[in-house]
């Protein structure tokens, strides 16, 4: 079936990488069919993961090395800004105080913040970047103690410290309010499609008019590809098996964001519990949608709602796409099978 093709894209695969509250997803190169191969000109790793930036602009009129540069400064930046994992990072030395109030801040991760809550407010709370300590309680997150099915009043006490509600932030001066002083906050289910959009206006200010940015599986494409079309992703069939195709999406000048829970559960007593949990409950959702692709010309507002939409399952989702003026699909399982639902203009981009 690929040899029919006579293209270049991506396969976007759901992969789990630790200490994340949604999927990473790993980027592929695939080349068809006798096409010109050209791998990415930048690539590199941040936030857990991998980055790859390929364009098909006149190279030797770019200056590759510089570029390179800002980028990893760039994202060295913004992990100093936004990581959970440096200690010293503004959002961890924010996480570690034990002050209510308002905690002064750099207007990067402030605005991030304030565009979190705006989306956690629309989602009904289904994005809520306050929900890491369930991901932890439930064995999905960073915690290396021997993992024990939570009870009920493990999961009400912990709880307590969830919800958007118990947040705020502002950009004029700069800060962020905790109303809690156990409240935590973790942004890695929208801050790598934050970097892939900072790293896409590097490349605008070398006027760069064809590229693809992808950090994470997070994709952000402009003009044409090697192959003299529209970049193109392959969406992955969400089970086990990997490398099937299910939808092949043309970018014409958008983002992408993929998000699924197949491959990370665990059972107990006969039960299948997802890594999804949904911070207005405490539990693991137990609906059928097992796979989101959103796409939107902010890769930020993708990657958070497709992390919201795993949340929603697929009724809800439908509902908030229309509302809200999302496009993408939903692949939903039904008694083993996979059925795919479609929203907004996603058929405009849809490979045939």
């Amino acid at each position: 079936m690929l040899t029919q093709l006579k293209l270049n894209y991506l396969i976007i695969l759901f992969v789990h990488v630790r200490n994340l509250f949604t999927y990473l997803l790993l980027a592929l190169t695939i080349s068809a069919c006798g096409t010109q191969q050209t791998g990415p000109q930048l690539t590199g790793f941040t936030m857990g993961t991998s980055y790859s930036i390929q364009w098909t602009d006149d190279s030797d009129s770019i200056p590759k090395n510089e570029i390179k540069q800002k980028v990893n400064a760039r994202l060295e930046y913004i992990n100093a800004l936004m990581s959970t994992y440096i200690p010293d990072s503004e959002l961890s030395l924010f996480n570690q105080s034990r002050d209510t109030g308002w905690h002064t801040v750099d207007i990067e991760l402030a605005t991030l913040v304030e565009h979190a809550l705006t989306i956690c407010k629309q989602s009904s709370g289904a994005f809520d970047v306050t929900v890491g300590p369930l991901v932890n309680l439930w064995g999905f997150g960073a915690s290396d103690t021997t993992f024990q099915f939570p009870n009920d009043t493990e999961i009400n006490i912990t709880m307590r410290s969830i919800g958007c509600q118990y947040l705020q932030a502002r950009q004029s001066p700069p800060a962020i309010n905790k109303k809690l002083e156990d409240i935590y906050v973790d942004l890695s289910a929208i801050a790598k499609g934050y970097a892939v959009d900072q790293l896409a206006k590097i490349l605008d200010t070398y006027h760069i008019k064809n590229y693809m940015v992808e950090i994470g599986g997070e994709v952000k494409a402009l003009g044409i590809a090697p192959h003299g079309e529209p970049w193109r992703i392959g969406i992955e069939t969400p089970h086990a098996q990997r490398g099937n195709i299910e939808e092949i999406i043309s970018l014409k000048n958008i983002a992408v964001a993929t998000s699924g829970d197949y491959r990370n559960y665990f059972e107990h007593e006969g039960q299948r519990y997802s890594h999804t949990i949904d911070p207005r409950n405490g539990y693991p959702v137990k609906h059928q949608l097992t796979a989101v692709t959103i796409i939107d010309e902010s890769t930020a507002v993708a990657d958070a709602w497709a992390t919201a939409f795993m949340v929603l399952g697929a009724n809800e989702s439908i509902k908030a796409a229309k509302k809200y003026g999302l496009s993408g699909l939903l692949i939903s399982r039904h008694d083993g099978r996979y059925q795919t639902t479609y929203f907004g203009n996603i058929g405009d981009y849809l490979v045939q």
